[in-house]
């Protein structure tokens, strides 16, 4: 089975290249259903290993620093031609807790909201 991260957002996201991980966000139009945002990246063959998942961690915080409000959705979900994806749990974190990479290692199925919102100490 082939594993695909899909990556939606109410900001614009960019395409990238992480070569010396072979890590590549690419452009999708998939549509589907459970997502609030539109899909706007997939990564092939999903994240498998601690380097990738630091990269995907990276990615969002870099593409949020600008911005004082905004959400991403983070799925994992399986590439069947006899099924269609299909999300079967949901999440939600905001970006600030946060604490580790490894929080996005998601099992099948599973979508991830996380909010960046102003924190005030």
């Amino acid at each position: 089975m082939t594993y695909f991260y899909y990556i939606a957002s109410d900001i614009e996201l960019t395409t990238e290249i992480y070569k010396e991980h072979e890590l590549y966000f690419e452009r999708s139009n998939e549509r589907i259903k459970g997502f609030d945002f539109p899909i706007q990246l997939e990564i092939d063959n999903g994240i498998n290993t601690k380097e990738e998942v630091d990269i995907l961690f990276e990615y969002i915080h870099k593409k949020a620093e600008n911005h004082k409000k905004c959400t991403f959705q983070v799925a994992k979900l399986v590439n069947s031609n006899r099924v269609p994806f299909k999300v079967l749990e949901k999440k939600q974190v905001h970006l600030h807790k946060l604490k580790s990479s490894e929080e996005l290692f998601l099992p099948e199925g599973h979508l991830l909201t996380i909010k960046k919102v102003p924190v005030v100490y």
